[in-house]
């Protein structure tokens, strides 16, 4: 789950997991969350795109 707190209105976060071709983009006041299913034990890198 990944909430953007601004109240900037052009101030945009950004999240992905590039492996499971997930990317999101979250603007301000606004909460989004992503399920993915792990194919095997690991390390999952994901990092802000924002």
């Amino acid at each position: 789950i990944l909430t953007n707190l601004d109240k900037i209105e052009d101030l945009t976060h950004g999240w992905a997991m590039p492996k499971y071709d997930i990317n999101l983009v979250v603007n301000p006041q606004e909460t989004k969350s992503v399920t993915f299913k792990a194919d095997k034990p690991g390390v999952f890198w994901c990092y802000c795109t924002h």
